[in-house]
Order: C-alpha cells, then sequence, then structure tokens
C-alpha cells in the first residue's frame, strides 16, 4: 500500500490510497482459482509480509491476481501477473471493484467523509476521466482537510504567525489587497499549480493551500484572525497575521492530483516573483523545523547601541536606526536584514537568506547565503549579562556589535537630526 505523509495528522484524511478495512469484506471464499482483485487505489506489492519489506511493483485498483496464501499478521501472497510478493488482507477481495458502486457510496451523505472519501478516491482510479468522480473527490479532500484544521486549531497544530506585508505590485499599479498580498505570498515560490479554498468567514477564517511542486503535494492549512484589515490602520494596513496549523507533503496518486488541478491556478507571467532588493532567488532555503522553532524563538528586530557600558543608547537620525531585522516568509524561508532599520519608505541596506540555525548554550549560529553562493556566519550571544542586549559577530566585521531589542525600556533612544542646509 502507497505510503501517507509522515505527520500524523494527515493520516486520517491525506493520502487517497487508504481503504478502510470496514468498507472492503474479505473473501474467505475466493473462488476455487483462488481468484481476487486489488481494492485499494494504487497498493505496493512487497517482498515480505512486512510494511518496511521492498516494493516488487506497485499494482492499481481492480487488479486481478491469485491468491497463494495466506499469512500471521494480516497478510496474503499473491501471483498478479510475472509478479509475485505480499500486500495486506483488507485491499483485496473476491469482487472487481464496480465504479457505480464507489461512486454512490461517495455520494452517499449519511456517510462520514472519510468513507466518502476513500470511495471517491477508488472512483476516481477506476475511471481518471469522469468529471462527476474527479469533482466529488477534489471536494471531499478539501472536507477532510477543513475538519482536519478544525482540530488542529484547537490541539495539536503548529500555530505558527507568519506576517504578511502588503506590497506595491508593479503590474497592477496599486498596492496589493490583503487577499491579493496573501496569494501572492503563497505562490513566491516555484510551483506548477495551486488549488486555496476558504471556509467560514472567507478571507478571514480558514484556508487549505494545496500546491504541486516536483510531482509533491504540499498542502498547508491555518487561519486568518477575523481582524486582518480591520486595525487602526483600516483599509490601508500594511500588515496582516496568518496563523499556520500544519505543513505537509507527500506523492499523491494521479486521480488526486487530477482532481485537484482541474480549476487550478497556474504561475503567472508579470510581476518579478522575487526582490533583488532583498536578495531573493529562486530555490531559496527553508529552514528546518528545528532551525525555525529556534529563529522564532530571537527578537526579530534589533537596535545597534552607540555609548560604554552603563551609559548605553539608540541613536536615532532624522528618523534613521541601524539595526538588524530578522523576518520570515510562509514558506519558512528565513532572512538577514542590517542597515537602516527605521528609514521611511527604504529596505534595509543589506539583506541574505538563513540557510541553518543552530544553538550552543547562549550562542546562536546563523548560517546565511547569498544568491551568488557566498556563505557568511553570524554569531549572536543571547541573553548576556546586561538586560535585553545582544552582541552579534561575523568574521568579516561588518554589522557586528552590541545590539538592544527593539524599543527596550532599560535602552533611551536619543535623536541627532543636523542639517547644513541654508549653511
Amino acid at each position: 500500500m502507497k505510503k501517507t505523509a509522515p505527520q500524523p495528522r494527515l493520516r486520517a484524511w491525506a493520502s487517497c490510497l487508504v481503504v478502510l478495512s470496514s468498507a472492503l469484506a474479505w473473501a474467505q471464499d475466493a473462488d476455487a482459482a483462488g481468484r481476487v482483485f486489488i481494492q485499494g487505489s494504487e497498493i505496493n506489492l512487497r517482498r515480505g509480509p512486512s510494511p518496511k519489506a521492498e516494493v516488487v511493483t506497485k499494482l492499481p485498483i481492480a487488479t486481478e491476481c491469485q491468491l497463494l496464501a495466506s499469512v500471521p499478521k494480516e497478510w496474503v501472497r499473491l501471483k498478479c501477473g510475472e509478479a509475485e510478493g505480499f500486500t495486506q488482507k483488507s485491499l483485496v477481495g473476491a469482487a472487481k471493484p464496480s465504479f457505480d458502486a464507489l461512486l454512490a457510496q461517495a455520494l452517499d451523505t449519511k456517510a462520514s467523509t472519510q468513507v466518502r472519501y476513500d470511495a471517491a478516491s477508488r472512483a476516481a482510479a477506476l475511471d481518471s476521466k469522469n468529471d462527476k468522480a474527479l469533482d466529488l473527490l477534489a471536494d471531499l479532500f478539501f472536507a477532510l482537510a477543513f475538519e482536519q484544521l478544525q482540530k488542529d486549531a484547537i490541539k495539536g497544530g503548529l500555530h505558527e504567525a507568519v506576517w504578511i506585508q502588503r506590497k506595491h505590485s508593479h503590474s497592477l499599479g496599486r498596492k496589493r489587497t490583503l487577499e491579493e498580498s496573501f496569494l501572492w505570498e503563497l505562490e513566491k515560490i516555484e510551483y506548477d499549480w495551486h488549488q486555496l479554498r476558504f471556509r467560514r468567514g472567507g478571507f478571514r477564517g480558514g484556508f487549505v493551500s494545496v500546491m504541486s511542486r516536483d510531482g509533491a503535494l504540499v498542502v498547508y492549512s491555518g487561519h486568518i484572525p477575523p481582524n486582518a484589515g480591520k486595525g487602526e490602520f483600516g483599509k490601508d494596513l500594511d500588515e496582516f497575521d496568518v496563523n499556520i496549523e500544519s505543513r505537509n507533503s507527500w506523492a499523491a496518486s494521479e486521480a488526486l492530483k487530477l482532481a485537484l488541478q482541474k480549476g487550478a491556478r497556474v504561475p503567472e507571467s508579470g510581476d518579478t516573483k522575487y526582490s533583488a532588493l532583498d536578495n531573493e532567488y529562486a530555490g531559496m532555503p527553508a529552514l528546518s523545523p528545528a532551525a525555525f522553532r529556534l529563529f522564532r524563538s530571537l527578537p526579530p528586530l534589533w537596535y545597534l547601541l552607540h555609548g560604554k557600558k552603563g551609559e548605553r543608547h539608540v541613536l536615532e537620525s532624522c528618523g534613521i536606526i541601524s539595526g538588524i531585522k530578522l523576518s520570515t516568509d510562509i514558506h519558512r524561508r528565513a532572512s538577514f536584514r542590517s542597515g537602516d532599520v527605521h528609514e521611511v519608505g527604504e529596505e534595509p541596506l543589506t539583506a541574505m537568506q538563513i540557510t541553518d540555525v543552530s544553538k550552543n548554550g547562549a550562542s546562536y549560529q546563523l548560517q546565511l547565503r547569498d544568491p551568488e553562493g557566498r556563505q557568511s556566519l553570524f554569531v549572536l550571544s543571547w541573553p548576556t549579562e546586561e538586560l535585553n542586549v545582544a552582541h552579534w559577530d561575523s568574521k568579516s566585521g561588518f554589522f557586528s556589535g552590541d545590539y538592544a531589542v527593539a524599543n527596550a525600556r532599560n535602552i533611551p533612544v536619543k535623536e541627532n537630526c543636523t542639517s547644513d542646509l541654508g549653511q
């Protein structure tokens, strides 16, 4: 049987190859020839009676096989054409699967969403050109995803908060709306096609994003808080947060891919996806879950300190404050930005992508890489003996120094704005 995604929350709904044993009757009375049929959408025929055994071949639904033997732990030995191997007993049966019967089961609103989804998966595998089966499979896939999202939101979800910024679109000639900004952020990555659906509150509610990348399905689910776009800035809100509850990726069946691809978005030409100003590029590295957790534990904004120890202060010169910004996008791609972090209308002077984050005691190591592949290392010592003060150090010496957590109460800000105009 094809493996499901490794994440526990996906096992309930993600794999289109799952077959409920309660929905299939094992053929104790196989005919005299020992003939049985594959019942799952696609199964793995293995070298031995173990889910870890080598896969001999993959068999689609309704494949006719000869039953050779029944072995302990609910496995059977089959001969299917020239191939011979083992599969789970619940995945074969005496009756050949019927498209009409499976479609009727998928349409039965009295059955659970999981049972309906399994039936739709098998029906679509039998007839991948049937639009009704494909549409039903896609709808049930999202229905299961939203059911799981509701459970994750209560307990067990990632609960990752990501900030999305509204930016100007050159092709539109204006700032993107909140919805456009969210979609743009999701699609700011290489992909083949993308399906995005909202539930309960529309944009300000739950969402499930399914993207095809390199033959695999990448699925994000989460919530956009109901107050998005309703803050003190109203329609001019420049940032809003998105709460990610799950991230999953797995190789799905061709039937599910066909179902989800119908009506999906494809990459658009127009705006450049990646900003040269931010040193962004195709194939930017994403942090591992462990590195991402470390990165998120760090304050996102630091101000460069001036003065001696005990007389520390942040210097603000005509609205400009030098510092370091740490940020991450919705795809766990992290960036390090240094320079004038508070200059109105300008971006920080230097930006690099972070490839890894590790920690040793009170020392954080941030591995950085630019679009040309040049590597650099920043070491952050934090916390230190000074409250809300850290030391950033790089081998190159650039941007090394003591920095305070932004807006720390014990660190004063001194203004110094002079002009030579008229002199």
